[in-house]
């Protein structure tokens, strides 16, 4: 437990170091505010304004925002594993008593239990719709996933920091897909059916007692559970 506290104070200081770091790990925060006062004013103003009903689109934000978290925290744990992985320590950790498991749990978990915190505040302290925690599970288990997977995927084919950034601006795209999952007629928007928070936006759309939401949720698990262990054993082909 103390190499644990040791390796998360030693991120803690890192991190401090990195203005794009900071700003990452406290976007999050930051969206919590912002979705918390803006929406009802901005309501307001479209209604009295043009007649536009924003609150008839507040599951779409909601999903949207939802989807940057795990986007925010996994690059910064991604980029966190790429300092290490150039400097040689993960090497290092592989032979101390924290061991290359140790290391890659701290590395994994983090950004699971972080984006489990934000995603529950960002849903009620937002309050841009009413769900029963019963009900927003299975989203929570999804986007938990998606952060130990972005922070895989940029350690796993970025050569450094700089091809990091590229690769993670460029992943950015897939937090479109709710809006085609919203917006495109059926059978168009299954294109986007190969990122998968078209999956996680289709299932959260659904009744939540509706055959649709099971199979959306299944086929969200199936590909998240593929993409991860790919991630994973490329990872570590890289390593080697």
């Amino acid at each position: 437990m103390r190499r644990i506290l040791n390796l998360t104070l030693a991120d803690l200081k890192n991190v401090r170091r990195d203005p794009m770091l900071i700003m990452a790990i406290a976007g999050p925060a930051m969206l919590t505010l912002v979705f918390r006062f803006v929406p009802p004013i901005l309501t307001e103003w479209l209604t009295q304004k043009f007649g536009f009903d924003l609150t008839a689109y507040y599951d779409l934000i909601l999903i949207f925002i939802l989807q940057l978290v795990p986007l925010m925290i996994g690059m910064v744990s991604g980029y966190l594993m790429l300092d290490e992985r150039d400097e040689n320590l993960i090497q290092l950790f592989a032979v101390t008593p924290l061991r290359k498991s140790g290391y890659l749990f701290v590395r994994l978990a983090m950004p699971v239990l972080l984006t489990i915190m934000f995603t529950i505040l960002l849903v009620y302290f937002t309050g841009l719709i009413q769900i029963k925690v019963v009900q927003l599970l299975p989203t929570i288990l999804l986007l938990a996933m998606e952060a130990p997977m972005m922070a895989l995927f940029l350690v796993s084919f970025a050569a450094n920091k700089v091809e990091g950034l590229a690769l993670s601006k460029g992943i950015g795209i897939i937090v479109a897909a709710p809006f085609a999952a919203y917006f495109i007629q059926w059978p168009w928007q299954i294109i986007a059916g190969i990122s998968p928070t078209y999956w996680v936006a289709k299932m959260f759309f659904a009744d939540s007692h509706s055959y649709e939401n099971t199979f959306f949720l299944t086929v969200s698990l199936l590909m998240h559970g593929a993409l991860m262990w790919y991630l994973f054993l490329t990872f570590q082909r890289r390593l080697d």
